[in-house]
């Protein structure tokens, strides 16, 4: 398994997700719920990166064409996790795919913003 490149970001957003659940609505209207696993599923994290030189910019295009885009789960290095004193995803119950490919703009010479949105899977 490929570990996303050791880039620490300048912007981090996370999503927690939600417990998997069924949810039925009898003829009557009433509505329940069914806990169908004990941990979050669909966590969303975007990634932001300003100002990288291009090959920082390589080494994630790399990464993401070696994932075959949004098909392959990956592992996240510490970098990602930098400024948090513990974790706030294990990744021992998580993986990382791509959400979608991830967007590049030129800010100057040789500089690029990054944003990169991936979504949790179980391991």
């Amino acid at each position: 398994m490929a570990t996303f490149p050791s880039l620490t970001p300048n912007g981090r957003t996370l999503g927690l997700g939600d417990y998997p659940q069924l949810s039925h609505t009898s003829s009557s209207g009433v509505s329940v719920r069914f806990l169908q696993g004990t941990k979050r599923v669909q966590q969303a994290l975007s990634l932001q990166y300003r100002a990288l030189t291009e090959a920082n910019i390589n080494l994630i295009y790399d990464h993401y064409t070696a994932q075959e885009g949004t098909l392959i789960p990956f592992a996240l290095p510490s970098e990602v996790w930098a400024g948090y004193s513990s974790v706030p995803i294990s990744a021992v119950d998580y993986q990382w795919r791509y959400a979608d490919a991830f967007s590049v703009e030129p800010i100057g010479q040789n500089r690029f913003n990054v944003t990169i949105e991936l979504v949790s899977e179980l391991t």
